[in-house]
């Protein structure tokens, strides 16, 4: 998932995650980490459901047309590899 998203955001992304530190710098927000690649987290719900959370730092304007690039790649990659996505056995048909 990390490389579907750095090869999408690419270079792009370092240029913005520097001008974005400059500008916390002159904030008083203290100790935010921000990466300079995407990175995915994942998350467990109550309902059983595990969410990958793809985090990624892009310009505003763009977010809405970058999120369905990457939710297309992202979902195509994971239907091509069945195998390595698992469902509960509740959930075949």
């Amino acid at each position: 998932m990390e490389s579907i998203a750095l090869n999408e955001l690419g270079e792009s992304m370092v240029r913005n995650v520097h001008r974005y530190r400059e500008l916390l710098s002159a904030t008083p927000v203290n100790d935010v980490e921000v990466k300079e690649q995407p990175v995915v987290v994942f998350r467990t719900n109550p309902n059983t459901w595990v969410e990958a959370i793809l985090r990624y730092l892009v310009e505003p304007k763009d977010a809405g047309q970058v999120k369905s690039v990457l939710t297309r790649k992202l979902l195509t990659a994971l239907n091509s590899a069945p195998d390595k996505v698992l469902f509960p056995k509740s959930n075949m048909r």
